[in-house]
């Protein structure tokens, strides 16, 4: 019967349903764990929930929305530190990538150690780099106080002091993602036609006319590239402010979704799911119109091969 059913269906045909059947496991997750929790979340958006049983909910239509914009100080604060977050963190990282990429390509040996070391931190986990971290800058046992102390300088609380507590974030997010931004770029050096530079030496141009003219030109779809990502993760940081609690003037730095997070669990009875969801869309929204920005700037200076 089986062998029969298949000699009456054409190879083309087959050739379909097995399509079908290998992007059916996939479409089914994306709808049970993305599709139908986003509809769900906005569905959630336009009510008042501050219990964790749905039957509680009482929709309010756009007054979460209104809330956010009219009242909620805390999330428009976070909105301005997850910029300068994000800004500061995914431009060094990608510029010291880019420095110590360059100045790999130069040596004959060692690249593949360097690399392998620089890239640990960005395979471990951020609860774990962020627990180390922690332990590090410490007032009481950490040892970069330890160090300080030596030198006859008073012990430092780095995360609670202004002059620290949001460079030490960037710092840190900048050394856990320097070794993806250094292999990337590796590779797109390694990939430039030697003959550009050949041409350029018989021109008789500088190192520095070389490094703009030809280098930085192919580079440019890899820089772009390292610094959406950058900008896309760094702005959705949260767990290393979570378990660090830096603070600023008193009270601590919020990320957007650490106030989303906070918003949902920490202040339930306040601010409940309702609210968190319309705080993830709002979240969501400014994250994909930034994105969409940088991809129309991106047209005055990332250049792609014809």
């Amino acid at each position: 019967m089986k062998k029969g059913f298949k000699r009456g269906i054409s190879s083309k045909a087959r050739d379909q349903i097995d399509g079908l059947l290998f992007v059916a496991l996939p479409i089914i997750g994306l709808t049970l764990f993305v599709g139908i929790p986003l509809v769900f979340s906005l569905v959630l958006s336009f009510g008042k929930l501050t219990t964790f049983e749905i039957t509680d909910i009482t929709f309010v239509g756009f007054d979460n929305y209104i809330r956010i914009f009219t009242s909620d100080k805390t999330y428009l604060l976070s909105i301005l530190w997850s910029f300068l977050f994000a800004i500061f963190a995914s431009t060094l990282q990608t510029g010291l990538s880019l420095l110590i990429a360059f100045l790999l390509s130069k040596i004959k040996s060692g690249q593949t150690v360097i690399r392998i070391i620089l890239f640990i931190p960005y395979v471990c986990s951020v609860v774990a780099i962020s627990y180390v971290w922690n332990l590090l800058l410490d007032k009481n046992y950490g040892v970069f106080n330890d160090i300080l102390v030596k030198f006859g300088t008073s012990a430092i609380d780095f995360l609670n002091d202004d002059r620290f507590s949001m460079p030490i974030m960037i710092i840190m997010a900048v050394w856990s993602g320097l070794g993806y931004g250094t292999i990337l770029y590796s590779a797109a050096l390694g990939g430039i036609d030697k003959s550009l530079y050949e041409s350029a030496d018989v021109m008789g141009a500088s190192e520095t006319q070389k490094f703009f003219r030809i280098t930085w030109q192919c580079i440019t779809p890899t820089t772009f590239y390292l610094l959406v990502m950058g900008m896309i993760s760094n702005l959705q940081a949260f767990t290393n402010f979570q378990i660090m609690k830096p603070s600023y003037n008193g009270e601590q730095i919020e990320t957007m979704v650490y106030h989303v997070w906070w918003a949902a669990f920490e202040k339930t009875d306040s601010y409940g799911l309702g609210y968190a969801s319309a705080l993830g869309w709002i979240t969501g929204l400014i994250i994909i119109i930034f994105t969409i920005v940088m991809f129309k700037l991106q047209k005055k200076w990332v250049h792609y091969e014809s």
